[in-house]
């Protein structure tokens, strides 16, 4: 494999206003070192605005480049190129791909696009805007930025060097609000029409005109902005990204939720015009919002002194953004509660209290009658309360009209807010409040591996204890962490936290707690992971745990890696002639047939048989980020292989001959030839 190098020099993105404010030009070009104009900035890890001109990052940027050999178009290849890039002095970055060669090819046609995303089918690229967007206060979301080279290149021979062209793809807006109330803490901002700027734009970066021949979809109305301590200043600016869109005769809405106030302005565009163009800045403001009191909605409970007498809870299913979150209720069903229809926990791990269903247990938090406990009330149906009956040994979770010892319920949360209750049935034996088998909650001698969650909306009570005054309780700082990559390791750092005795270091459902300011995680597959970070107090009675620092890290798959074999030699145990043999193999790589069994010991026929006019086939597939390098099949004595393969990265395909090789990330299908029968005696593929 040649590394190709591309030289971006001359990526044209020119930015002029609807008011005529131009933005300066950043030209880049393709060639055989790929270099990027790049400021340096180190919180940035995508395009971006500085002042009226556009720069490039100091990290992060990647390019998806398409080519092909000669007049294939059918057998398109990509490569990502390398995230580890220079900066020059004059403001570019100097990329560097690997690209594969076909052997004795003449010509090679290339294309590209940015930001890199792996696609299966390369001959049509659609790229998505997203609708949830995360700009700062001078730029656009790195995320929703698309660049694509407007004309393909040929390039004779080797390629050395390549020149493309590069156009900008979306349009951008830098909306101004006027009127909302400094201080307040802007959650999100959502700008809606029925022009649908949001949307999806396709292309071929093989074709001429790529960019004039570019089809636009514009397929959602809303398009929601946010940002991280976004504190109004009574004249807030809004950047985001849309669609190439013309507002005419129509209307926007603009909709602004605080964490005090709603606001929301609906603009009557009669006879006016707004356009947003295509590589160029919408400037607009909208002042004269409608305020509104937010209406108090369910928040996901994270930390247990969260939760006081007063305070209105209900339990759900769910903790993630998901609109079949089910709810606890207050119909019976046997020994156990039901759940009730579904509900919607928002982006924002909240549950709006409008349109809860009929049958819902509002709950009110009640200091339990045992120290350190709980009561929950429903206005209706009384405690939660857990009962056990001994003589038909049967537990029991219901409400009854009086506090008891089965309403005092124990409740901890585990690191991902996850609850555990229980409460006693005698001085002595204690069962568990339970998400049954995701289907009801029950009163059991064990806890489930279905978990359950709490969402509360503070009231005006003092505390759990028999109503006493609980003392004031500050979280700790949040932290701070920083990743850093090293192979398939990662080392997340963060500065002490006053305060902190120690730190829970979380990804995905696993976690560790360390008291040193660094954790690290090994043997990690490729993929973007994201690590939160907690301190946790040392004096419970003067801190609770911090919010959760977050940072994001990529396992890159390992190039040059040493690679690795999967052989597999036939018989094999279990096989009857005759049947269809399945899967045989997984684990990094799956190795399945839709083919036959062939088992003679009379003559060592032991194999996978494909016969000739059959569409059986034999499936390899790369799994956990694995790239298959080389598939060899070997018959048994006497015996031949004839059959044709089809790699479905590039969509390539071939006769087999003595082995196949290439770079695979997803699967290689071995079908019939069509002149002869196939036993395939043995498997060995390689991979990395």
């Amino acid at each position: 494999m040649k590394k190709l190098m591309i030289f971006a020099a001359t990526i044209l993105a020119t930015l002029a206003s609807c008011t005529n404010d131009s933005l300066d030009e950043l030209n880049n070009e393709l060639t055989t070192t790929i270099t990027v104009d790049v400021n340096y900035d180190a919180d940035q890890t995508r395009t971006y605005l500085d002042g009226n001109t556009i720069k490039w990052a100091e990290t992060g940027e990647q390019l998806n480049v398409i080519y092909y050999a000669d007049d294939n178009s059918s057998s398109r290849r990509q490569s990502a190129t390398h995230t580890d890039y220079t900066l020059t002095e004059d403001g570019r970055a100097r990329f560097t791909a690997d690209f594969s060669l076909t052997d004795g090819a003449s010509s090679y046609t290339l294309g590209a696009y940015y930001p890199y995303v792996y696609k299966y089918t390369t001959s049509s690229i659609s790229l998505t805007l997203p609708q949830e967007q995360t700009p700062t206060a001078e730029s656009y979301d790195p995320k929703t930025d698309i660049l694509v080279s407007k004309e393909p290149a040929v390039v004779s021979g080797t390629p050395e060097k390549v020149e493309l062209t590069f156009a900008r793809m979306v349009a951008f807006a830098q909306m101004t609000l006027k009127g909302i109330e400094a201080g307040e803490v802007i959650e999100k901002v959502v700008f809606s029409s029925p022009a649908k700027p949001a949307g999806a734009v396709e292309f071929k970066v093989h074709e001429a005109a790529t960019v004039e021949n570019a089809k636009w979809y514009n397929n959602y109305e809303d398009i929601t902005i946010s940002r991280e301590n976004w504190v109004a200043t009574g004249e807030d600016v809004v950047w985001f990204t849309t669609v190439p869109t013309v507002l005419s005769d129509s209307e926007f809405t603009v909709s602004v939720t605080t964490n005090k106030s709603t606001y929301t302005k609906t603009v009557d565009l009669a006879g006016k015009t707004l356009e947003f163009q295509r590589g160029n800045v919408a400037k607009f403001a909208v002042s004269g919002l409608t305020k509104a009191e937010k209406p108090k909605a369910y928040k996901l409970l994270t930390d247990l002194s969260q939760l006081n007498a007063g305070d209105q809870v209900i339990f759900s299913t769910k903790k993630v953004e998901s609109s079949s979150a089910k709810l606890l209720s207050t119909t019976k069903d046997g020994n156990a509660l039901k759940f009730t229809e579904s509900v919607t926990v928002t982006a924002a791990l909240e549950i709006l209290p409008e349109g809860l269903p009929a049958d819902a247990a509002l709950l009110t938090v009640e200091a339990g009658d045992k120290a350190g406990t709980f009561a929950f009330k429903d206005a209706n149906s009384g405690y939660l309360t857990g009962t056990y009956d001994d003589e038909a040994w049967a537990s029991a979770l219901t409400f009854v009209a009086e506090k008891e010892l089965g309403s005092s319920w124990y409740v901890s949360l585990n690191s991902s807010s996850a609850v555990t209750a229980y409460a006693y049935y005698n001085d002595s034996t204690y069962r568990y409040l339970n998400n049954y088998y995701g289907s009801k909650f029950n009163f059991a001698g064990s806890t489930s591996t279905y978990y359950y969650y709490i969402y509360y909306i503070d009231g005006e009570g003092s505390g759990n204890e028999g109503g006493s005054d609980e003392p004031v309780v500050t979280p700790l700082a949040t932290p701070a962490p920083t990743a850093t990559v090293e192979g398939n390791t990662v080392t997340v750092s963060w500065a002490a936290i006053a305060g902190a005795k120690n730190y829970t270091v979380t990804y995905g459902y696993i976690s560790q707690t360390v008291e040193t300011t660094s954790a690290t995680i090994s043997d990690l597959e490729p993929g973007t992971y994201t690590f939160n970070v907690v301190a946790n107090p040392a004096d419970e009675s003067v801190n609770s745990a911090s919010e959760a620092g977050v940072v994001t890290a990529t396992v890159e798959a390992q190039q040059g890696a040493e690679p690795q074999t999967v052989t597999i030699a036939f018989p094999i145990e279990g096989a009857v002639s005759g049947n269809s043999v399945g899967t045989i193999y997984e684990g990094d790589i799956k190795i399945s047939s839709t083919g036959s069994w062939r088992t003679d010991k009379t003559d060592g026929r032991d194999c996978i048989y494909i016969g000739r006019t059959t569409s059986n086939e034999l499936r390899i597939e790369a799994l956990n980020g694995k790239v298959i390098t080389k598939v060899t099949l070997t018959p048994p004595v006497g015996y031949l292989i004839d059959l044709k393969w089809k790699e479905y990265d590039g969509y390539t395909s071939g006769t087999y001959s003595e082995s196949w090789t290439g770079e695979c990330k997803s699967r290689i299908v071995f079908t019939a030839a069509g002149s002869s029968h196939s036993n395939i005696g043995a498997i060995e593929v390689e991979y990395r």
